[in-house]
């Protein structure tokens, strides 16, 4: 429709005279320029942040084994991969929405930190006064200047100088500002790692738990073949066959219930690594036991690994940065100066009635005589934020012993559930090898074997979970240590703070 109304307005132009006609032409032009401009805004979409890996541009970041990091970017997006935990986490560098906030903000403190350094300039300001007489009463007057009653154009210059003090410690506050930011974007990278290695632990343990129950189908359907030839000769009234078949079919909804927790554990490995869920990801689990591979806590002292974590840049960053503080309070009694440019004689300095109007250089400090001790209290405001930022990082540093020792504790009893499950399914176990020597010999019926194989089984899944709970605490210790994220960023560069 608007195709065929403007070749209507072309039309109707040829027909105008020759000055109607270029005026006409050019609101036409111009209506198709902004129609042009609206159909291609209206096909614009919204902004989005392309997939990038925001650790390559942020310096103090280092990451180990960046050669194999760099060959496995490229190979992420192949359709027919086979995701490993270490490719898991490069995807979620490469593309997790989690990491975003953080990548963003890091950029922020970049963009804000150049912002101080351009303040170190003055900012040049011109001024223009354009005045003109409302009234001329003096038309008739003698000594009436030529531009009486004309308007008068006047043209002035100046800059306030920035407060060289505040300006300083305003920069170096955004370069801790930038370092607290990197702090905060290594620490949610390692919380990402952190969750990943969960989701992928337990993923493992739910395929195992998965073939174990897959092992006492066939076992059910020969329970149910058994009962149906028993009551077939003894002419029972059923209630056997029906509990094996009940029994049947609890095993089969117990599969079922195993495939669901798995598919929900693969979502949830999705989502953390920023893929859709309708998406089809590859995992391999085979090399789960790698993620904990050569770490041993008992090893490690709390108060060795707290001064190399990212909690401990943050805090001594809290703490200059409180310094600074105090510097931009004190910075507050320096005075604002300005210097300005323009035709406005001192007093004294006025041009005669006849002469010619000089240009004028003023350089203006400018001080209160009485602030009712508002900057003093900015001042004692800054030090005490001070006293809380230094008492902050003696509780972080305390509730971090705390809960290394925790981490060690649980650890410890995960160890000694997860032995207790073993013994229990080795009992188990030579139960059911007795049961099938007693089968083979005719002293035993196959229903009591086919409960010491499913007590087996059972036991066998505890120890897997146990197993699994004992990964876990000691990923949360690992973690704890900061010795996860090592392996994929390295320790925080020294020079951050």
């Amino acid at each position: 429709m608007r195709i065929s109304t403007i070749r209507m307005l072309s039309a109707n132009v040829i027909s105008l005279p020759g000055p109607k006609r270029l005026g006409t032409m050019f609101c036409l032009c111009l209506l198709l320029f902004l129609s042009a401009c609206a159909s291609n805004k209206a096909g614009l979409k919204s902004p989005e942040l392309p997939a990038r890996h925001w650790l390559e541009e942020a310096p103090g970041i280092p990451v180990e084994n960046r050669d194999k990091l760099e060959a496995a970017v490229p190979n992420l997006y192949d359709p027919n991969k086979i995701f490993s935990f270490e490719d898991c986490v490069y995807l979620a560098i490469q593309q997790s929405p989690l990491l975003v906030n953080s990548a963003v903000n890091l950029e922020i403190k970049r963009v804000e930190l150049t912002s101080a350094i351009w303040q170190y300039l003055p900012e040049p300001r011109m001024s223009l006064h354009i005045s003109n007489n409302l009234t001329q009463y003096n038309n008739d007057i003698r000594d009436t200047p030529a531009d009486y009653g004309r308007p008068k154009l006047d043209i002035g210059f100046q800059a306030s100088f920035p407060n060289p003090v505040a300006t300083y410690f305003q920069h170096q506050a955004r370069k801790i500002m930038v370092n607290i930011a990197i702090a905060m974007h290594r620490k949610a990278v390692g919380e990402a790692i952190h969750k990943i290695a969960q989701a992928y632990l337990q993923l493992q343990a739910k395929e195992k738990i998965a073939a174990a129950q897959k092992e006492l189908l066939p076992l059910g359907k020969d329970l149910t073949a058994y009962w149906q030839q028993v009551e077939a000769v003894e002419g029972r009234q059923g209630i056997s066959l029906n509990r094996a078949r009940q029994h049947e079919r609890e095993l089969e909804l117990m599969v079922e219930q195993t495939g669901m927790q798995e598919t929900m554990q693969r979502t949830q490995l999705k989502i953390l690594a920023g893929v859709e869920p309708a998406q089809r990801l590859q995992t391999g689990t085979g090399n789960a036991e790698e993620i904990l591979a050569g770490f041993d806590g008992g090893k490690l002292a709390w108060d060795e690994r707290w001064p190399v974590l990212e909690d401990e840049y943050l805090l001594q960053g809290q703490v200059k940065l409180a310094d600074f503080n105090i510097m931009l309070a004190w910075a507050q009694y320096v005075p604002d100066m300005s210097l300005s440019y323009d035709r406005n004689p001192p007093s004294g300095q006025a041009q005669p009635p006849n002469g010619t109007e000089d240009y004028f250089l003023h350089f203006n400090f400018s001080f209160p005589l009485i602030d009712w001790g508002r900057r003093y209290r900015g001042v004692q405001t800054a030090r005490m934020s001070k006293a809380q930022a230094f008492h902050e990082m003696s509780r972080k540093r305390t509730d971090y012993s705390n809960e290394w020792l925790q981490a060690e504790q649980k650890v410890t009893l995960a160890a000694t559930q997860f032995k207790l499950a073993q013994t229990r399914y080795e009992t188990a176990e030579m139960h059911y090898k007795e049961a099938r020597i007693a089968f083979g010999t005719g002293t035993e019926q196959l229903p009591a074997v086919a409960d010491c194989r499913e007590t087996m089984v059972r036991a066998r899944i505890a120890a897997i979970e146990a197993e699994l709970e004992l990964r876990l605490a000691k990923l949360n210790w690992m973690y704890l240590a900061g010795l996860l994220q090592e392996r994929f960023l390295g320790p925080p560069a020294k020079e951050l703070l």
